[in-house]
Order: C-alpha cells, then structure tokens, then sequence
C-alpha cells in the first residue's frame, strides 16, 4: 500500500474559476481519509486529480513519495470507485472484475484466483455468470468494489460510491466497505456529501468549503472541537443550534442572547479563555443532545428556560422538539433531541435546560471557534 500526498495543491479552470485552494493533505500508509462537504466544494475535484482524470493547475501529488502529477492515470497503481458504477451491461459480473486484469495480460488462471477470491470476500460468487441488470444496486456496487480489489492498487480512491442506494443499503454497503478497509490494509481516500457516511468509517475526515479545507481531524475531534462555525454546523444530525448574543462582565462573565430570553454565567473553564471577549458580540452553538427537558434534571450547570414547542418529530427511541428562538439562526429554528419515554404536545410551553458545560462560542466576524 502507499501515502498519499498533496502539496499547495490548485485546481484553476479555463476563464480563471478556481476550484480547489491550497490544498495541503498527507494520507498515511494504510489509512482511511473522508473528504466530505456540501456539492461544490472541491472534494471530487481533488479527487479525480489523484486519479489523473484532472490535471493539476499548480502543487504537487505524491504517491508512496513519487511525483505523480504528470504520470498517466493507468500508471498511478489507482483504483476509483464510481456512483454510477460504471459497469459493462453486455458482460458477466466475473468479465466485468476481470476486465481491468485482461487488459494488463494477466495469465488467466491469476485472473481466476484474483475474481474468485474478490466474489468470495464481497458474497458475489453465486452471482458471477450474471449480467449487471439482474443485480440490485448494492449488488451492483460490489461488482465495482470487486473489480477495484482484484486490481490490488496502492490506493483506492472511492467518489460517492453509496449516493444511488437506498437507505437501508447505504447503511450495509458502508459497514462493508470499513470491513475491507480492515481486511485489505489499503490507503482508501472516500469523497462524500453526507457527514454520517464520514463520522462512522473515517480515520480523519477533510472537510472541505467553497474549495477551501476548513478543518482535518478525527471524526470525534471534529465533533467535539471544530474549528468554526461552518464545521460545527456540518457535522452532526440535528445540525448544532447557532444563538446570536454578547459576552458581558458583571463580576462574572456571562451570555446574553439578542432577544434576552437566554442569559447565563460562564462556567469557569469557559470564562478563563473568553475573558478578552468580554462586551464582544458572539455567536453560541449548543447541539440538539445537550439540551434537555428540565423535568429530568440532567445536570447540575444547566440554565432553565421555556419556549413554545411548534414541530414533535418522534424518531422511535428519541424525539426532535422544534422551538422558534428569535436570536437563532436559521430563521429562529430551535432544536432539542430528548429521549422518548415522554412525548410533549404541540402549542404547550416547554421547559428545557442547556447544558453550559457543552457550549460552543465563534467569533461574530470571522466564525472561528473562541473555545
């Protein structure tokens, strides 16, 4: 297997729109790299250009410490997973693995061994005299995952391979595609626009912006401490709540929300490191799970309010309250994720607690993280 490596790595199109930014990444030996955010931002970009199918404006691409940014994409020792597959309907699933192989001038009893073994690891074996059209989606998306593994690249590069499965096989196909991170020891770099996809099979995840990488971390990391605002509201399902307010100092350092119906003190910790914020205008993120209903008395450093319940979604084993907030983002939407063992009703005054050890503050301006 190999590193991968992107030095100030650009991607610039014809009339000067600049795609991808700066890009600056090292994919370790064996490692599994998400790049994940919104449609736009750059992360297929970046990846066709380790694949050789873009060409790179400026910067260099290293595989297992060799310049790559000319050598042909045949040559790079790859293996790309498509999300159309990209299957030949007029061949067998074994002619279709073995496509890739022919074309090298394999001996044919390897290419046997190399199919057989890849339908065996994927449950395809039964399936191999079959063409495309008489397989599911996700039957059809191990046919692809074969055809890479028989290949035994260095490098397996993945571009939002599960996006034309169904729910329920998105979330099969994921485990099985972490099982053969796991089982191949391979370098895997995966592009996604769905942040559970990168939370539940990443190493590290890139998250990218506007071509631009915002943060690369854990996924734990990323979640707990992200980098700023944009991070914060991208990972994570309900997205974290954003409640515009000022830091003020009155003996003690406290948050003030904008329409005055949330204000508390600063837990001590928090106030240590935002004390040269004081009398500054903040933006507070708080996630849905750390707001609780106060009935259930969580914590002891939660500030109490009440707000009117407007949306129940009942999720099965927990519930989304929806409130409107004046001083939240997003038009005023205000979300709490409680467990369901008490369903409230709609139109009544529900009192919840924030949990003031969770909380998150980004300056007004720049949207960094101050914590």
């Amino acid at each position: 297997m190999a590193s991968v490596v992107l030095n100030n790595v650009e991607k610039v199109y014809e009339g000067g729109v600049k795609t991808v930014h700066n890009f600056n990444l090292e994919v370790n030996d064996k490692e599994f790299v998400v790049l994940v955010g919104p449609s736009g931002c750059g992360k297929s970009t970046t990846l066709r250009m380790i694949a050789g199918l873009e060409e790179i404006t400026s910067g260099d691409l290293l595989i297992d410490g060799a310049k790559m940014n000319d050598v042909p994409p045949k040559d790079r020792d790859i293996a790309m997973v498509f999300q159309n597959y990209a299957l030949y309907p007029h061949m067998s699933v074994f002619e279709n693995m073995a496509f890739g192989l022919e074309l090298r001038k394999y001996p044919k009893d390897e290419i046997k061994r190399r199919v057989d073994e890849a339908a065996r690891i994927l449950g395809l074996t039964q399936y191999l005299d079959r063409k495309p059209k008489a397989l599911s989606g996700g039957q059809r998306q191990r046919v692809a995952l074969g055809r890479a593994i028989v290949r035994k690249p260095k490098v397996f590069l993945f571009d939002e391979p599960l996006s034309n499965l169904d729910a329920k096989m998105r979330v099969h196909t994921r485990t099985e595609i972490s099982r053969l991170h796991k089982m191949l020891g391979s370098t895997m770099i995966y592009v996604t626009h769905d942040q559970v996809e990168a939370m539940t099979m990443a190493d590290r995840i890139v998250v990218m912006k506007d071509g631009f990488i915002q943060q690369i971390d854990t996924p734990l990391n990323l979640y707990n401490h992200p980098a700023n605002r944009f991070v914060a509201g991208f990972i994570g399902s309900p997205a974290m709540n954003f409640i515009e307010g000022a830091l003020y100092k009155n003996g003690v350092l406290a948050f003030k929300d904008k329409s005055g119906k949330l204000e508390f003190q600063l837990p001590e910790h928090l106030a240590k490191k935002l004390e040269m914020h004081a009398g500054k205008e903040v933006t507070l993120g708080i996630r849905p799970e750390d707001i609780y209903d106060a009935s259930q008395k969580r914590v002891a450093t939660g500030v109490k309010g009440k707000l009117n319940l407007e949306v129940v979604e009942p999720m099965g084993n927990e519930i989304f309250l929806y409130f409107n907030l004046p001083s939240a983002a997003d038009n005023g939407q205000f979300v709490a994720r409680i467990d369901a063992r008490q369903v409230p009703e709609v139109g009544t005054e529900f009192e919840f607690e924030l949990n003031t050890e969770k909380v998150h503050f980004f300056d007004k301006q720049t949207e960094k993280a101050l914590t």
